[in-house]
């Protein structure tokens, strides 16, 4: 895999990675939209608003890239992405290192999750061209084998369906779709003694050839997860995931000297800072950072090579649709020696099928990358417009012109 310097963040990124043929851009135009909130494919939770960037350069490439977004706050990074995308559309010429050391300069070290994930979409978009530029997947332009297998887990969420019964059912399912691991939230709503008990329901719904995946959702303090922790042993829990909040690292290295469990944390962060912070306080096993929120490919490519230095692996964090972002994920996870299992939303898999042909199949507890140009990802914009509350346009060739 290509090397990079070891560089914060708060630096331009130097040296870049030397991809075939020509890579310098000129953009065009910048469109956005965000799709509306859907129930999922087989019922069990709402699917949430996606926000989709299409960037098209002056010589008529259309490409792909996605932001994460929380409530109320879709329009705000889709104002950001339009913005920086005027920004950088004044650039005689942008690559995707270029724009990234551009992104930097905006962020003057304030950068945000939402200014991240705004970099994010575009960076992801930018990249996506250098793939369809070289006719490769854009796997292979970091070094990557696009014919990989792809570990997976399904993530069992859910804004409703917290008891230990529907939690046990909704695992049956996976599994006997194939899945080889799954991932369970049982603190919501629960006290400690009933997360343990869905925990051990569900170890006992699946059996013990499966991987079970616990995520506590940032506890307020270690006293939870340690009692929980206490109650599970039985169960086996794969990992334990964001025992206490990502910021919150000291308490993240004191479960796990306390537990002994491979601890992940990370989707709530962006940039390189406080990824180091945790690497140097040996507080985890695991890191998580979202694959359209951590601020860039080149951040998750640069991040993967710090942890593995420290033997610690990566999961990339994909709470987006299973279009544009699962692809960039799934692209990196064959890029990186250290990759973990990779995160899918079973229940958003049949609305991206809506508007997307995705550039991936998943095969019981694997993915498997098509092999086509960049992220492999085609979408039918008519039909993501259907979908979608929200569309907005910047022309850049205007931009440019006025200045």
């Amino acid at each position: 895999m290509q090397q990079f310097t070891d560089t914060c963040f708060s630096a331009p990124f130097s040296p870049t990675p030397t991809l075939p043929g020509s890579i310098d851009l000129s953009l065009a135009q910048i469109d956005t939209w965000m799709t509306s909130p859907a129930k999922g494919g087989d019922g069990w939770g709402e699917v949430k608003t996606c926000l989709f960037v299409c960037v098209t350069t002056s010589e008529g490439l259309v490409e792909w890239g996605e932001a994460f977004v929380l409530p109320c706050r879709e329009k705000a990074v889709a104002e950001i992405i339009h913005a920086l995308g005027r920004s950088a559309g004044e650039m005689q010429a942008v690559s995707p290192q270029a724009f990234r050391n551009h992104a930097v300069r905006v962020a003057a070290k304030h950068r945000s999750l939402d200014f991240a994930a705004a970099s994010s979409a575009l960076e992801m978009a930018l990249w996506d061209i250098c793939g369809k530029r070289a006719g490769k997947p854009l796997c292979t332009l970091w070094g990557g084998d696009h014919s990989r297998a792809i570990p997976v887990y399904g993530n069992i969420w859910s804004d409703t369906q917290w008891d230990a019964g529907s939690l046990e059912r909704r695992a049956t399912e996976l599994v006997a779709q194939g899945y080889g691991a799954v991932k369970i939230h049982p603190m919501l709503n629960h006290s400690a003694q009933e997360a343990a008990h869905c925990v051990t329901r569900v170890r006992a719904a699946i059996g013990d050839d499966i991987h079970l995946m616990v995520d506590l959702d940032s506890q307020d303090d270690i006293a939870t997860p340690l009692q929980v922790e206490r109650l599970i042993g039985s169960a086996r829990p794969y990992w334990f995931e964001e025992p206490v909040d990502g910021e919150e690292i000291q308490s993240l290295a004191r479960v796990r000297r306390i537990t002994g469990l491979p601890i992940v944390t990370g989707e709530k962060q962006s940039g390189l800072t406080n990824f180091r912070n945790v690497l140097a306080a040996d507080a985890a096993d695991i890191l998580n950072p979202d694959i359209a929120g951590v601020g860039g490919l080149l951040d998750m490519i640069q991040l993967s090579e710090l942890a593995d230095r420290q033997d610690v692996k990566i999961s990339p964090h994909c709470w987006n649709s299973m279009t544009v972002a699962a692809a960039a994920m799934l692209h990196v996870c064959a890029a990186i020696p250290n990759a973990e299992m990779a995160e899918i939303y079973p229940e958003y898999i049949a609305h991206g099928e809506l508007f997307a042909t995705t550039g991936f199949q998943l095969n019981g507890a694997h993915a498997y990358l098509s092999g086509k140009p960049g992220l492999g990802v085609e979408i039918d914009t008519s039909a993501l417009e259907s979908l979608s509350h929200h569309h907005h346009s910047t022309c850049l060739t205007i931009v440019k012109a006025a200045t």
